[in-house]
């Protein structure tokens, strides 16, 4: 039988370049693609899963399910096919790290890194569940980090393909054991809630440094949460918000119906963490395992300081005349979105850079998120172009999450003088421009008047940039909304 090198060439189009992962079902490569001289990630299948044709179809249905997941949080699925003995998925390639190898090498993590990742990963699971796709295998290895602290979630799909149905089979149990919900460990479908529990596991192990439930074997591990109760994260790491830690276990309630009803709603409830909540107890339906000891860790006081400052900072809003007003804990709901009449500086918010005419469909990600840290002495940069747009491409953008459907009224944008922008709004933030929907407005700078258009995501897209130092570029240092 034939074994893959590098160099092989899959499809007349992929050329293999290395291995990166090796799991039981498939092996992942970084390759080529011939064509659009681009590289790529290939899954492969290991060719004794190949040759059989149920499984090959299966395989191949949901890879096409998968490809019509797009969101920023998600890998990308560019193609399938088979070539001899290979079946195989192309995929975007993220370069970074997995979460399971940072949690290796690392141990627990800070707690508003935590919550960051989080967020992230539960607005991936709501593009899919909203589109009818489980994950069903949601774990540290599918999770990968880019160094930019961006969070992408690999495999949507699989795990259904690979197991034929569910994640159990005439009483084994298959899958990851340590993340398996209840409901897949008693052989039951799989649901969006089985993913909001697994994610629950992968927040307590992030900040543990390990999961709740370990037995001896896989099938003690998947066992164990149908007996027992987690510990208290609290007792294992002190500085962990209260409300954090209601958050995580409602996550692992082992009725479903004590969960969150949805990736959304556990999205929001992250985003409204509280460290100075000192008076939540456990939701109803989750019960919490005594812990033997409590051990103090002095280096953790930094991940409280540093999630005390970033909480205090999100709760930071503009008043619609400029001044400043921070809601009040009594009035917080479970988003971090502007309240009515705010004019929100969106510190909570997640902000990504647009830019789908370029190679990597980014620009300058990594400081997407100054347009909304109220500090008008930082700021998102576009790259500096030869020629100003549309000559060399039609625009380039930065778009902001509200965190749910909201009326929009309007945008102020502080950026470089002599841009010329348009401001869309949509319920997802489409793949490429077309996908925004209309313009929300005629081409403007500074302030947009949009009168109350509906949608969660607010799309900046510049249409023209200012010349500066030998070239044209924009630097935006703020992106307020006024929306309800």
């Amino acid at each position: 039988m034939e074994t893959l090198a590098p160099e092989r060439i899959l499809g007349g189009r992929y050329r293999l370049r290395r291995e990166l992962a090796r799991g039981g079902m498939a092996a992942v490569w970084e390759a080529e693609d011939k064509v659009l001289t681009r590289r790529v990630a290939i899954k492969v299948l290991h060719p004794h899963l190949a040759g059989d044709d149920a499984f090959r179809t299966r395989f191949r249905r949901e890879a096409v399910a998968a490809a019509k997941l797009a969101h920023p949080h998600i890998v990308t699925t560019y193609d399938t096919g088979r070539d001899g003995d290979f079946a195989y998925i192309v995929m975007e390639l993220v370069e970074g790290t997995t979460l399971a190898r940072l949690l290796k090498n690392d141990g627990p993590m800070p707690v508003a890194k935590v919550v960051d990742v989080g967020v992230q990963v539960a607005d991936a699971l709501a593009c899919a569940h909203t589109h009818g796709v489980v994950h069903r295998d949601v774990k540290p290895a599918n999770i990968l980090l880019r160094e930019d602290g961006h969070v992408k979630v690999a495999d949507f799909g699989i795990a259904k393909a690979g197991m034929g149905g569910d994640l159990t089979r005439t009483g084994v149990v298959m899958g990851t054991a340590k993340y398996l919900s209840p409901e897949q460990v008693s052989d039951n479908p799989a649901d969006a809630g089985s993913d909001i529990y697994a994610l629950g596991i992968v927040l307590y192990e992030m900040l543990s440094g390990a999961p709740p439930f370990i037995g001896d074997t896989e099938l003690s591990t998947a066992v164990a949460r149908l007996t027992a109760a987690p510990g208290s994260l609290r007792n294992r790491r002190p500085d962990i918000p209260r409300s954090l830690e209601a958050v995580v276990l409602r996550c692992l309630a082992r009725d479903p119906v004590a969960r969150y009803r949805s990736a959304e709603e556990l999205r929001a409830s992250l985003l409204a963490v509280d460290s100075d909540n000192d008076d939540v107890t456990p939701p109803a339906g989750v019960s919490v395992a005594a812990s033997a000891s409590r051990v103090g860790r002095p280096h953790l006081l930094v991940g409280a300081v540093v999630t005390f400052l970033f909480l205090l900072m999100a709760a930071v809003v503009m008043s619609g005349s400029g001044g400043g007003e921070s809601p009040s804990k009594g009035s917080r709901k479970g988003s971090l979105a502007a309240p009515a009449g705010a004019l929100a500086a969106p510190k909570a918010l997640a902000a990504h850079s647009f830019d789908p005419f370029g190679d990597d469909k980014v620009e300058n990600q990594a400081a997407a998120g100054h347009v909304s840290d109220g500090d008008p002495n930082t700021a998102w940069k576009t790259s500096s172009y030869q020629d100003n747009f549309p000559k060399f491409k039609q625009g380039v953008g930065v778009y902001v999450d509200l965190g749910r459907n909201q009326k929009v009224r309007g945008v102020s944008v502080n950026a470089t003088p002599g841009y010329t922008a348009e401001i869309f709004v949509a319920d997802r933030p489409g793949t490429d421009l077309a996908g925004w929907g209309k313009t929300r407005s005629a081409g403007g700078t500074s302030t947009f008047d949009l009168g109350g258009v509906t949608g969660r995501y607010v799309l900046v897209w510049f249409t023209s940039l200012p010349q500066l130092e030998g070239g044209y570029r924009a630097e935006v240092s703020e992106i307020a909304i006024d929306a309800a």
